[in-house]
Formats: structure tokens, C-alpha cells, sequence
């Protein structure tokens, strides 16, 4: 008898204190309480235009639209679009990231860098040489292994796995799009019934 009174004054507790927080469904929040609701925006942070970024851009979400954003955008594309940087344009570019990231990868190359440039200056290098490049993406698979990826500038993609083969898997850039390992917005998509757009 005890137990089930003991039950009992439980159930009317929890119904007590689960109905304090509900809420009738034909309520509505007040004004206040309601969330503004941004629309759903995919920008690519390294594809938008520097001079004029879009709000929707992570970078200028995260950081605000600040100075160092807008030449961090614009040297990380000339660099992944271009054959490299200048000395002045790396210092550049590391000083923008150092100051949105504060790595201690960043600081070391930007170190290295002005002493770099102190040094061709006094052997009279010109300043216009390209000093640092693009060489592509590396990403390391820790989940799988030892699997090593890399995608070369020209869109070649390297697999080094040493479970598989001592040798890597090389697939130039024509096979990933056969393979449609290479999705990009100007491949041609087809059609349900066979005819390309």
C-alpha cells in the first residue's frame, strides 16, 4: 500500500511539473521571443567577390567585414588561381591570417618570410618574384589509416594507401570526371532521358 502510494504522489508530481512548461498550440510567442529566420545561403568564402563580399559569407559572419577578410579573400584566391604570390603579397597574406587566426603556423612563415625579404633585398633580388604557391590540397585520413590524398593544381588526385599498394593511385583529371569524382558546376549533368543540357 505504501509503495503505491508512494507511486501515485510521483505520477502527480511529473504531471504537475511537465504541464508548468507547456504551452497551448494555438499560443503564439510574443514578438520578442520570436527568432529572426535567416535564409538558407550557401557561399563559398574563397569564391566571393573581396571588394564587395555577401553578408552570407562564413568569413565575414564569423569575423565581421573587416579589412584583413576582405585581403584574406583576395590573395587566397589569386594564390589558388594564379602561379603564386609576391613577397610583399604572402606577407600580406599571413599577416591576414595571423590576425584572424592567430596560428602559430602563420607566424612562423610570416617570420620566415620578412627575413626572407630583408635578405633578396640586400642580394638586390626584384621584389616581383613569385615566392610562394599553390601545390595543392593534402588531407590525411586518421579514421581509415594511413590513406594520404592529394589534389595537384591541375585537378590530378594522388591516393597514397600502403594497405592497398607501395605504389599511389594517380587519376588525372579526365578520369575523375569520367569516374565523377571531380563534381564541378561546369561538368555536364544528364537528363532523365539521356540528352545533356
Amino acid at each position: 500500500m505504501k509503495t503505491l502510494f508512494a507511486l501515485l504522489v510521483c505520477f502527480l508530481i511529473l504531471t504537475v511539473l511537465s504541464g508548468c512548461s507547456t504551452r497551448h498550440a494555438n499560443t503564439t510567442a510574443a514578438p520578442d521571443q520570436q527568432e529572426s529566420q535567416e535564409p538558407f545561403v550557401i557561399v563559398n568564402p574563397f569564391r566571393d567577390d573581396p571588394d564587395n563580399p555577401s553578408p552570407h559569407n562564413p568569413l565575414i559572419k564569423r569575423f565581421g567585414d573587416i579589412p584583413e577578410v576582405r585581403t584574406y579573400i583576395r590573395l587566397k584566391q589569386k594564390l589558388v588561381n594564379t602561379s603564386g604570390l609576391t613577397a610583399d603579397e604572402a606577407i600580406a597574406y599571413f599577416t591576414a591570417e595571423l590576425h584572424l587566426y592567430q596560428y602559430d603556423y602563420s607566424r612562423n612563415i610570416l617570420n620566415r618570410l620578412k627575413k626572407s625579404k630583408k635578405t633578396n633585398k640586400a642580394f638586390g633580388q626584384p621584389d616581383d618574384e613569385i615566392v610562394f604557391r599553390y601545390t595543392g590540397i593534402t588531407q590525411h585520413n586518421l579514421v581509415r589509416g594511413d590513406n594520404v590524398t592529394r589534389i595537384l593544381p591541375d585537378g590530378t588526385k594522388i591516393i597514397s594507401d600502403p594497405r592497398l599498394t607501395n605504389d599511389p593511385t594517380i587519376i588525372p583529371p579526365e578520369k575523375r570526371r569520367e569516374l565523377n569524382l571531380n563534381k564541378d558546376r561546369n561538368d555536364k549533368k544528364t537528363a532523365v532521358n539521356g540528352e545533356k543540357h
